[in-house]
C-alpha cells in the first residue's frame, strides 16, 4: 500500500514537471517565435532582427508570409535568388516585397510556396525563378529539406502547429534566437527574406582559392555521375507551373517568370562543337508553350512574362580556369550557379523596367515568347559555337581535364 502511494506521488510529481516544462516551452516559444509562424500578440518585436531561419528555411519563409498581410510582391526561386534579388532594392520605391527563395528548392517547393503566398496575400506581382534543367528533371527536393515539417506540407496541420508552440526543435531555435540577441548578432536572413548576413560562408564572388577549389571539386564530382540527357518535361512540374500561371492571370496578378543563369562553362561540352543544339532548349520550348497557352485566353490579369538570362553574355562566360598566377576572373559569380547581388539587381531592373546602373549588364536578359523563340535559339546556338571554339584550349579544356573527359 505504501509502495503504491509512493508510486502515485511520483507519477503526480512527474506529471506536474511535464506540465510545467510544456508551459514554459510554450511561453518561451510564443514569446520568441523564432520562425514567425505562431504570431502571438505577446511575441517580442525586439527579437525580429535576431530570428534565424537558416536551419528551417521553408518554415521560416512561410512565417514571413504569415507575419503580415500586406505584401505587395514576392520573389521565388532557389538559392540563386536568396542573396541576389533584393526585396528592398531602390527600384521597388518602398513597396512591401518579400524574398521567398529557398536554398536547394526546385519547382515542387517553389510552386507550393507561391500557392501558400497567394492563399494569404493579395499581391500585385510575383517574380518566379526557374533553374535551368529543373523543368525537364524528375528531381523532387521536398524530401531533402524541412518541407515536410513546414506549413507548406499539406495535412497534419494540428500536430505541426502544436510543435511550433511546444516542440523541442522550436525551443532550440528560440534559444538560438535569444543567444543572438545577447550577442547583438543578426540572423542570416533579414525580415524581408534576403540572406544578407551570411554567417556560414557564401559571400560575394571575386576570385579566391576557396572559390576555385569549390568549382574544381564540382567538376570532379560531376564526372562520377552518369550524365542523364532528356528533352522530356516532367509532367507534374509542368502541370503545377501552368496552374500557377492561370491562377495569377485569373487573380489579376502580374507573373514574371525567368530562366535563371548558370555560368556557361557548367554545361559546355567540347563534343557539341559543330553541332546544332543549345543547352536547355527543351526547357525554353516548354515554357514558351505554356506561357502562350495561358496568355491566349481572355482573363483579367496581365499576360505572363518569360525572361531568359541563360545566355552567352560576357558576364556568363567570365574566365574560370587559373591563369598567370591568378585563380580566376569571376567577378559576378560566387560559383558557377550563384551570381552576385549586382547581377541580381540588373535582372530585377531588366524585368521590372527600371534603370540598369551597371553598363556591363546592359542587354543581359531577353524576354521571349512564341514569336521570338526561334530567333533567340538561333542566336544562342551561334554564341555557343563561338564559345566552344574560343575556349577549346581554355576553360572547356581545363574543365574536361578535371572531369576526365566531356
Amino acid at each position: 500500500m505504501n509502495g503504491r502511494t509512493h508510486a502515485r506521488r511520483y507519477a503526480a510529481l512527474l506529471l506536474v514537471v511535464v506540465v510545467l516544462a510544456t508551459l514554459a516551452a510554450a511561453l518561451v516559444n510564443t514569446r520568441v517565435d523564432p520562425w514567425r509562424v505562431v504570431g502571438a500578440p505577446w511575441a517580442d518585436p525586439a527579437l525580429d532582427p535576431h530570428r534565424d531561419i537558416s536551419a528551417a528555411t521553408r518554415t521560416g519563409k512561410a512565417g514571413l508570409v504569415r507575419a503580415r498581410s500586406d505584401w505587395e510582391a514576392a520573389i521565388f526561386g532557389s538559392s540563386r535568388v536568396i542573396s541576389a534579388l533584393d526585396p528592398r532594392a531602390p527600384g521597388w520605391a518602398g513597396a512591401k516585397v518579400v524574398n521567398l527563395g529557398m536554398p536547394g528548392a526546385f519547382l515542387h517547393e517553389n510552386l507550393a510556396m507561391a500557392d501558400y503566398f497567394l492563399d494569404r496575400q493579395c499581391p500585385a506581382t510575383l517574380i518566379f525563378g526557374i533553374d535551368p534543367g529543373d523543368l525537364t528533371s524528375p528531381l523532387d527536393t521536398r524530401p531533402m529539406s524541412d518541407f515536410r515539417a513546414s506549413p507548406l506540407q499539406a495535412g497534419g496541420a494540428v500536430d505541426r502547429e502544436l510543435r511550433y508552440v511546444v516542440g523541442l526543435a522550436t525551443f532550440e531555435a528560440s534559444m538560438e534566437t535569444l543567444a543572438l540577441k545577447r550577442r547583438n548578432q543578426p540572423g542570416e536572413y533579414n525580415a524581408y527574406g534576403l540572406r544578407d548576413r551570411p554567417r556560414r560562408g557564401g559571400g560575394e564572388g571575386g576570385g579566391g582559392k576557396g572559390q576555385l577549389e569549390f568549382i574544381t571539386n564540382r567538376f570532379i564530382d560531376d564526372a562520377r555521375v552518369a550524365r542523364q540527357e532528356s528533352g522530356d518535361v516532367d509532367p507534374d512540374k509542368a502541370r503545377k507551373l501552368e496552374a500557377l500561371m492561370l491562377r495569377c492571370r485569373e487573380r489579376g496578378v502580374r507573373l514574371v517568370l525567368f530562366l535563371q543563369p548558370n555560368h556557361v562553362l557548367l554545361s559546355a561540352r567540347s563534343e557539341d562543337l559543330g553541332g546544332g543544339g543549345v543547352p536547355f532548349e527543351a526547357d525554353r520550348r516548354a515554357l514558351v508553350g505554356m506561357v502562350g497557352r495561358v496568355n491566349a485566353g481572355d482573363r483579367a490579369g496581365p499576360p505572363v512574362e518569360l525572361w531568359d538570362f541563360q545566355s552567352f553574355h560576357p558576364i556568363n562566360r567570365e574566365r574560370v580556369r587559373p591563369l598567370e598566377g591568378r585563380p580566376n576572373a569571376l567577378v559576378h559569380w560566387r560559383d558557377l550557379e550563384h551570381f552576385t547581388k549586382d547581377v541580381g539587381e540588373a535582372m530585377l531592373a531588366t524585368m521590372m523596367g527600371w534603370r540598369i546602373e551597371n553598363p556591363e549588364l546592359q542587354g543581359y536578359g531577353e524576354r521571349i515568347d512564341a514569336a521570338s523563340l526561334e530567333a533567340r535559339l538561333a542566336g544562342l546556338r551561334q554564341a555557343y559555337q563561338t564559345y566552344l571554339r574560343e575556349e577549346a584550349a581554355g576553360d572547356v579544356a581545363w574543365k574536361e581535364a578535371l572531369s576526365g573527359g566531356s
